[in-house]
C-alpha cells in the first residue's frame, strides 16, 4: 500500500517544484521589464530573489520629477522677479529727453511731417526755427538748416523717435533719463504739509476775537498761501516733466562739395600772408585813428581860442624905453 502511494507523492512534489521554478522565471522577467521602461535599461535581478530590483534604477524618476518642478519653479521666479521690476520701473517718476540730427532733402518739407508727428502722438511743438537760405552758423557746409523741439508723453518717446528717423537719414540720436522721484515725492509730502498748515491758520482765524490777532493770523495765512502755491507749481512742473518728453530735431541738407584746401606753404603763400598782415596793420592804424579823431578835434576846439588870445596878448604890451641920458654942452 505504502509501495503503490510513494510514486504519485513524488510527482506531486516535481509538479509543484517546476511550478515555483515558472513562477520565478515570470517574476524576474516583469521585473526587468519595469526596471527598463522606468530607468532606460538600468534595472537588475538580483540571483537570490524573483523580482528584486536594483536600488539605483528606482530614484532616476523621481531626479527628472525634481528637476522638471525646479526648473518650472524657476521660471516663474524669473516671470515674477521680471513683474516685480517692471512694476517697479512704473511707479519710479522718470523724465526722459531726445535729441535727434537728420539730414533731408527738403526742410521745410521735413519739419512739416515733423509738426504732424508730433499732432499725431498727441503733443505740440515747442519752438521752431526753419531756414531755407545758407547760415554757416548753423551749418558750415552752407546748407539749409532747421532745428524743432516737440513735446510728446512720455509713453510715445520710442515710437514718436522711430517715425522721426523716417523722416530723413539719422545723423546721430541721443536719449536720456532723469530719475525725479525722489524730489517728487519730497515736493508732494511739502505740499501736504503745507496745506495741513494753511488749515489750521484759518481754524485759529475762526476763533479770534482780537483785531491785533486776525491781523497776524491773516499776514501769516497770505504767506503760507504763497509757499504752498509754490510748491505746487514745482509739483505741477515735475508732473509736465514725466508726463511729456521733449525732442529736439536738427535739420540739414547735403551741402556742396567743398575743394580741398591748399597747401600753405610757397612763395605764393607766403606773399598772400604778408599781404594779409600788412592790410591787417593798415587797418588797425585806421581804426585807431578813427577812434583818435574825435578827441583831437575837441582838443582843437579848445586849444586854438586859447593859444590865439595869448599870442594876440603878449603882442599888445610893448616894453618901456629906457631914459636917454641929457646931452652934453658944448664948448
Amino acid at each position: 500500500m505504502s509501495a503503490s502511494t510513494r510514486p504519485p507523492s513524488r510527482r506531486l512534489a516535481a509538479a509543484l517544484a517546476a511550478g515555483a521554478l515558472a513562477v520565478s522565471a515570470l517574476g524576474a522577467c516583469s521585473g526587468g521589464s519595469s526596471g527598463d521602461s522606468a530607468a532606460g535599461g538600468a534595472a537588475a535581478v538580483s540571483p537570490g530573489s524573483a523580482g528584486a530590483v536594483d536600488s539605483t534604477a528606482v530614484p532616476a524618476p523621481d531626479k527628472a520629477a525634481d528637476a522638471a518642478t525646479s526648473a518650472n519653479g524657476t521660471r516663474r521666479a524669473a516671470g515674477t522677479d521680471t513683474t516685480s521690476v517692471a512694476a517697479a520701473v512704473a511707479q519710479r517718476k522718470l523724465a526722459r529727453r531726445a535729441d535727434v540730427a537728420l539730414e533731408v532733402k527738403d526742410v521745410p518739407k521735413a519739419a512739416s511731417a515733423l509738426r504732424g508727428i508730433a499732432t499725431g502722438a498727441g503733443g505740440l511743438v515747442v519752438a521752431e526755427e526753419v531756414s531755407s537760405s545758407p547760415d554757416p552758423a548753423h551749418d558750415t557746409r552752407g546748407a539749409a538748416w532747421g532745428t524743432l523741439t516737440i513735446s510728446v508723453p512720455t509713453a510715445k518717446l520710442d515710437a514718436t523717435l522711430d517715425e522721426v528717423a523716417r523722416v530723413g537719414t539719422v545723423l546721430s540720436r541721443q536719449s536720456s533719463t532723469d530719475d525725479v522721484t525722489a524730489q517728487y515725492v519730497d515736493t508732494s509730502a511739502r505740499v501736504e504739509t503745507m496745506r495741513a498748515s494753511v488749515e489750521r491758520v484759518r481754524a485759529l482765524m475762526g476763533k479770534a476775537d482780537k483785531l491785533a490777532d486776525v491781523v497776524n493770523l491773516e499776514a501769516e495765512l497770505s504767506r503760507r498761501q504763497a509757499d504752498l502755491e509754490a510748491l505746487e507749481q514745482q509739483l505741477a512742473a515735475l508732473d509736465d516733466q514725466v508726463s511729456l518728453s521733449p525732442v529736439t530735431v536738427r535739420l540739414s541738407t547735403p551741402g556742396a562739395e567743398t575743394a580741398p584746401a591748399e597747401d600753405p606753404t610757397g612763395f605764393v603763400a607766403g606773399l598772400t600772408a604778408g599781404w594779409d598782415a600788412f592790410t591787417r596793420s593798415v587797418q588797425l592804424v585806421l581804426t585807431l585813428l578813427g577812434a583818435l579823431l574825435p578827441f583831437g578835434v575837441a582838443a582843437a576846439v579848445v586849444v586854438l581860442p586859447l593859444l590865439a588870445w595869448w599870442r594876440r596878448r603878449r603882442a599888445g604890451v610893448t616894453p618901456v624905453a629906457a631914459p636917454t641920458p641929457p646931452a652934453a654942452p658944448s664948448a
